[in-house]
């Protein structure tokens, strides 16, 4: 059978990353590679956009789609014009959104929601296709209809990742030269483990696994390595080291390989102050930057959102990478009831620590299925998908909108400049690569969004002029 899988596009009123970062869609590459004997295609609309172009000339048996929260009506619009094109193709829906809220996608021209972990449940539905079989006893599988959606036997959490197949990115060959990060292109990622076991509020990954890390093995992991051409790799998992003794053993097993590259991962504070040795190590293969939720510089904002860690760990954690010559990027959390002086004190506590190279103000977003969301639900300014997208308000504010998407625009350039001075951008090796004009595009559209995000939302809060 022809199998087609596709990446949609953020919606329209979506900033995130969108415009200042492109990556492989790493999940379809999976679920592609989980179909050996079948004819698949990825269609990536981050960069391409004629579905109907690709639905013409591929004619697919089996159309699959992979939302994220900001994919919502994106993805949903992709399986309907694959029923309309033709009413025979079977459509698929899985992912992170999907799986935590499937009750939004009970729709008629979607034939199967993916629940969690997909590679067994889509192998196993698309085996009955071909064999001409219902699959609505297959387990994992939320199945629309008239009366609502009917659920099939859940299907548990597997022990590790190892049953699933090593991606295949020859399914992304034709994009993968035009896949950034920020200042780095090309570049690569890696799934090395999906969950996390802490119980922050905010946070929809630990929900999604129930509050289970699953891993792939080190053996595994360095095999995907050892595939990968590209230089710079992302670790795209919620906390790579949350189990130190695997990296441990991928850290040997990458020098016995003498696999030479650049990564870029998640992790806690917390983890690195008590595991500063394996941090030393890694930054020795490449390790060149993590990315973690300081959140806040006072312990009230972090204790209200339930991350188990304290502006003291922050600071132990930001000096011991400093030693080891890892970059920060750190993610702070933009509280409702923020001002400038907010803004401003973040910013001079990045000012004055050099080894964060990147910030990140996050504004708290409710993300459906998580403790925050049904802490907020009744509160909520909007249920526009397209603004959840950790760059909107959808909560009320003390500050007027307009005000604070105007310090959001503010402090975002101020954060762009400091990680150009710090990681010296302007050096040739980064300066001349060909994806930087798209950057600086991208990154004055995210700040002019944000100058306008207030009238995104306008009209749905009482009174908001």
């Amino acid at each position: 059978m022809k199998v087609l899988l596709v990446n949609p596009p953020a919606g329209d009123l979506t900033i995130g990353l969108r415009h200042i970062a492109q990556v492989e869609p790493l999940a379809l590459e999976i679920i592609g590679a989980a179909a050996p004997d079948h004819q698949v295609e990825i269609f990536d609309m981050q960069i391409d956009s004629d579905l109907a172009d690709i639905l013409q000339h591929f004619q697919p048996d089996v159309v699959g789609a992979s939302a994220q929260i900001v994919q919502t009506y994106t993805a949903q619009h992709v399986l309907k014009m694959a029923k309309e094109f033709n009413p025979r193709i079977l459509t698929l829906l899985g992912g992170h959104h999907v799986t935590l809220n499937p009750q939004e996608f009970n729709m008629p021209f979607i034939d199967a929601i993916v629940l969690g972990e997909a590679v067994p449940a889509f192998q196993e539905v698309i085996e009955r296709r071909r064999q001409g079989r219902d699959f609505d006893d297959v387990a994992g599988l939320a199945i629309p209809g008239v009366d609502g959606l009917h659920f099939t036997p859940v299907r548990s959490f597997p022990a590790t990742l190892d049953h699933q197949p090593l991606p295949d990115r020859t399914l992304t060959a034709a994009y993968r030269s035009r896949y950034f990060y920020l200042f780095e292109s090309p570049v690569a990622s890696i799934q090395t483990s999906m969950g996390c076991t802490f119980p922050c509020s905010f946070c929809s990954c630990q929900k999604f696994t129930r509050r289970r890390f699953i891993a792939h093995s080190p053996e595994f992991i360095v095999e995907d390595l050892c595939r990968i051409k590209e230089d710079f790799v992302m670790f795209c998992d919620d906390h790579s080291f949350i189990d130190v003794q695997r990296m441990e053993r991928l850290h040997d097993l990458i020098v016995e390989r003498g696999i030479q590259k650049r990564y870029f991962a998640y992790t806690r504070t917390d983890c690195v102050v008590q595991n500063p040795a394996t941090f030393e190590k890694w930054a020795r293969i490449g390790l060149e930057m993590v990315m973690t939720g300081l959140e806040a510089i006072d312990d009230s904002n972090i204790g209200a959102v339930k991350k188990r860690t304290s502006v003291e760990i922050n600071e132990q954690a930001i000096e011991i990478l400093r030693k080891c010559g890892i970059g920060l990027s750190a993610g702070f959390l933009v509280m409702p009831d923020f001002t400038e002086d907010d803004f401003r004190r973040i910013d001079s506590y990045v000012a004055a620590r050099p080894n964060i190279v990147l910030m990140e103000l996050t504004p708290l977003t409710p993300l459906p299925g998580t403790d925050l969301y049904a802490e907020q639900k009744e509160n909520l300014l909007t249920d526009n998908r397209e603004v959840y997208d950790l760059a909107h308000f959808v909560v009320p504010t003390v500050l007027p909108l307009r005000d604070l998407y105007g310090l959001m625009s503010k402090y975002y350039l101020r954060a762009v400049w400091r990680a150009i001075m710090r990681l010296r951008l302007y050096r040739p090796r980064y300066a001349f690569k060909r994806h930087i004009p798209r950057l600086i595009a991208g990154t004055l559209q995210v700040a002019a969004m944000l100058r306008q995000a207030h009238e995104t939302i306008r009209t749905s809060i009482p009174g908001e002029q």
